[in-house]
């Protein structure tokens, strides 16, 4: 719409925000437990991380392109996106297999409280990509914290309007004591 030039800014912004908050996310709760947890586990983690690290270099250039930063002005959008849809479909099927196996082969109490940990880091994760940060170990977490204090006041300063994560959806009560206290009684034999 041309009476509002600047709503491409806003989408792509809420984009490389959301999935910027992700990965750092992804790379700050279930890197280690996939790691230490899953058979095979150090290398489902390393070509992640990899793959991660790939995505957020395509995001950095899709940021610098769309504020005219010199590195990438001359790349062409289409090209940007394609690559960026194909590393995004590398890293779902990557992630996927990550819950799966720990799904499989982790402490079902440690599995139960991951997606609230998820959000948790994604509402305090840097909102720009940082490919060249350290991505794993007590290292990784200070970078992604302080880049995210960094992103927070450069947001606010440049007015880019960056939304709240999404939520997740609502805990299900599956235990019988849960169902009996919230009286959504579903007497399911399997329950715990």
């Amino acid at each position: 719409d041309p009476r509002r030039p600047r709503d491409h800014y806003a989408a792509t912004d809420t984009f490389l925000a959301a999935t910027s908050r992700h990965l750092a996310a992804i790379e700050a709760v279930l890197v280690e437990p996939v790691r230490h947890n899953v058979p095979d586990g150090g290398d489902l983690a390393h070509n992640y991380l990899h793959t991660a690290q790939q995505l957020e270099q395509t995001l950095f250039l899709i940021k610098g392109k769309l504020y005219g930063e010199s590195h990438a002005i001359h790349m062409k959008w289409p090209d940007l996106w394609d690559r960026a849809h194909g590393q995004l479909n590398e890293h779902n099927r990557l992630e996927r297999e990550m819950v799966e196996k720990l799904i499989k082969h982790g402490e079902p109490r440690e599995v139960d409280g991951l997606a609230r940990r998820v959000f948790d880091a994604e509402t305090h994760g840097p909102t720009r990509p940082h490919p060249w940060l350290p991505h794993k170990g007590l290292l990784g977490l200070v970078a992604r914290r302080v880049w995210a204090r960094a992103d927070r006041f450069w947001d606010a300063a440049e007015g880019r309007v960056i939304p709240e994560p999404v939520h997740p959806a609502a805990h299900r009560h599956d235990s019988l004591m849960a169902q009996y206290l919230v009286a959504d009684p579903k007497f399911d034999a399997d329950a715990t």
